[in-house]
């Protein structure tokens, strides 16, 4: 996997083994301190390469 962090929490990440384009936004005034990027990260892992390995919706 690959991925780019974008100023205010913008990610876009690469996952070629299952050819999936992820980009997530979020609030630019938000505090980051709080674990919303580490939230982003596990939203990813535990929720949408889940589904995609399992064949969820596109």
């Amino acid at each position: 996997m690959r991925f780019a962090w974008g100023y205010g929490g913008q990610m876009l990440f690469i996952v070629p083994d299952l050819k999936l384009t992820v980009v997530m936004t979020s609030d630019s005034s938000g505090a980051r301190d709080n674990g919303h990027i580490a939230a982003l990260h596990a939203l990813l892992d535990d929720g949408i390469v889940v589904a995609a390995e399992r064949g969820g919706a596109t």
